[in-house]
């Protein structure tokens, strides 16, 4: 296994995904939807709709469960033919209702690695999406004793890791940024020479896929633990 003991101040986790379950409760959601929709058209025509529409308003509105709602709807009217019965718009209401306050659930390790590097290390939230959103998950999870602080970020890219170095006080080589998204979380930090560990997690968001670019600053990890592993 490889050590980085020693070669960092910070260490940087992503949300979504990495301390906590999320995208599971969006597919869940996704597939209530369509089945609200089977009437009109296929699961397949209603999921390809709804991913179009995603990715259309992120750029204008970001990310988070509002931004979900206003692609089912967008999706459901295109599919409905323009105009939405009351129990779709009702239906869809319901179903975000229901994502916003889905049982809360930490991912198995995060806890254990937390408290084996908080006191050795500076740790850090660094994430993305609805700021009341991301705000409210982090102090539910109970995590918050672990960590200096959450950066809520506009997005995730080259710009956005470069002025999260900088507001911490360290050079972008210095970021060590550790997620399961390789999009998000990968691939922007070892652009600007920062250093990332990818974590494992069996349900990937499609708005994330990309293949992982080739360096020796990358580390994959078969568990979050082992990130505890490397650094002490």
């Amino acid at each position: 296994m490889v050590s980085l003991k020693g070669r960092f101040t910070h260490v940087f986790f992503d949300a979504d995904d990495t301390l906590w379950e999320n995208e599971q409760f969006f597919r869940d959601a996704e597939k209530e939807f369509a089945d609200l929709l089977s009437d009109y058209t296929t699961a397949l025509d209603v999921q390809k709709m709804l991913w179009q529409k995603q990715e259309e308003n992120i750029p204008l509105f970001g990310y988070g469960s509002k931004t979900y709602m206003l692609g089912m709807t967008e999706a459901a009217l295109d599919l409905c033919g323009g105009r939405l019965d009351d129990h779709i718009y009702y239906g869809i209401k319901d179903i975000i209702t229901r994502l916003s306050y889905h049982e809360f659930v930490l991912i198995d390790g995060v806890e254990q690695t937390l408290k084996a590097l908080q006191g050795h290390y500076k740790l850090v939230v660094a994430t993305k999406g609805d700021l009341t959103e991301q705000m409210a998950k982090f102090r539910k999870s109970g995590l918050e004793r672990y960590f200096h602080h959450i950066e809520v970020l506009e997005n995730k890219d080259e710009k956005n890791y470069r002025e999260l170095a900088a507001k911490n006080d360290i050079l972008p080589e210095d970021i060590l940024m550790v997620g399961n998204s390789v999009k998000s979380d990968i691939a922007p930090v070892i652009a600007i020479g920062g250093t990332a560990i990818k974590t494992p997690h069996e349900v990937e968001w499609v708005h994330e896929m990309m293949e992982m670019p080739q360096s020796d600053r990358v580390i994959i990890v078969e568990k979050i633990e082992d990130v505890a592993k490397m650094l002490i």
